[in-house]
């Protein structure tokens, strides 16, 4: 397997900004736009090589824009942001030009018009005369350049140690809501930012697929769902654990689940229309014995700085890349499994995997799954 190393050097996001700039501009270019202004937190996150301007956490709005024109790249905003956008994003050694302003002030228009003039501009929210740009920057953002995938697997490698470690320290009589403050503080210890949180005990596992944390006390079934962000990118992740002994035919039907996604990323191959992977999670799951449960539950799709692009279906549908990001969750009423992957030329790597969680193994077509299992808490 390729090795890939992280750099988040000034030097390094530089080059990764710079090559991206090539992308965008070429975009620019073919469609006639003589700038781009970018304000989701997402897309400042890819263009920043993972730079933050949230400020109310859980919304796609930012308080710092950016700027992008054909020779030049600024970054827009009031008084408030300019010292930590300049102090701890380093958007001024990333080459981006400050024009701000006093709080009380709104000089957007006037900046826009001043470097852009007369000119075509297109952008993220909605602006005068401004075409939609959200289109172009998503496709840009499906596809991860080599120090994207370092920080996604990162990412993800220090998400699975701190839920698996998190999960353990968890006690019968526990309400939902008090297991998910514990992980999300732990979460955010380890900097990792919780952007949704799904977690069930006992009998809600199996009424509901989104469960929500609520005051019911764990018995003896859990069920995890959580995505983190990080440096802008987002990846998944679902952990069961079972207080007592485990009943052979819940371990059966989890693996039975593990082993439809386990199926479907090997197939999630370049090339591959998601079409075909839509028909493939049917016929998994008919062959576990569950012919309609795929009506019941979405099977996932390509994600990066978003939590989903799309989910796939026969309306919903893209050929794979190399250097996507991919996460699955087939669920059997009552068992899901979930893991984030990269697609490389070596096959499927893993961004989460289990740590210190049982391993359940599995080999396909000669290469070796490694996915976690239910923990047995006694």
């Amino acid at each position: 397997m390729k090795e890939y190393i992280m750099d988040m050097s000034i030097s390094g996001r530089l080059a990764e900004i710079e090559g991206k700039l090539v992308l965008l501009r070429a975009d620019m270019a073919e469609k006639g736009w003589d700038a781009l202004y970018i304000s989701k937190s997402e897309h400042f996150a890819w263009m920043t090589a993972g730079g933050d301007n949230i400020v109310t956490r859980y919304v796609e709005g930012g308080i710092c824009a950016l700027l992008i024109t054909a020779e030049k790249r600024y970054f827009l905003c009031n008084n408030i942001e300019t010292k930590r956008m300049l102090v701890e994003e380093k958007l001024d050694e990333l080459g981006f030009e400050e024009r701000s302003w006093y709080w009380y002030e709104n000089k957007t228009a006037a900046i826009l018009q001043e470097i852009v003039g007369n000119g075509k501009l297109a952008s993220d929210i909605p602006l005068p005369g401004a075409a939609d740009c959200n289109a172009l920057l998503l496709e840009r953002e499906k596809v991860l350049c080599e120090n994207e995938i370092a920080r996604y697997l990162h990412m993800g490698k220090r998400f699975s140690e701190v839920i698996e470690a998190y999960i353990p320290t968890i006690r019968p009589g526990d309400s939902e809501i008090k297991i998910a403050g514990g992980l999300s503080a732990a979460m955010w210890e380890a900097g990792l930012d919780p952007v949704l949180f799904l977690v069930a005990t006992d009998h809600r596992i199996y009424d509901y697929r989104h469960p929500i944390a609520t005051d019911k006390k764990l018995e003896k079934f859990l069920m995890i769902s959580c995505n983190c962000r990080w440096k802008g990118l987002i990846t998944k992740i679902t952990r069961m654990a079972y207080f007592g002994d485990l009943p052979a035919e819940l371990k059966e039907q989890y693996e039975k689940t593990l082993h439809i996604e386990n199926v479907l990323a090997a197939a999630t191959k370049p090339g591959v229309d998601d079409l075909e992977l839509f028909e493939l999670s049917k016929k998994l799951y008919a062959e576990a014995g569950y012919p309609e449960m795929w009506k019941l539950h979405h099977q996932g799709g390509p994600q990066s700085y978003t939590n989903g692009f799309y989910l796939m279906s026969e309306e919903a549908h893209e050929k794979v890349r190399l250097n996507q990001v991919y996460g699955y969750n087939p669920s059997i009423t009552g068992t899901k499994t979930e893991d984030g992957f990269i697609v490389t030329e070596d096959g499927p790597i893993f961004a989460t995997f289990p740590v210190t969680f049982p391993v359940v193994r599995e080999t396909i077509d000669g290469v070796e799954y490694l996915r976690p299992g239910i923990l047995e808490v006694k």
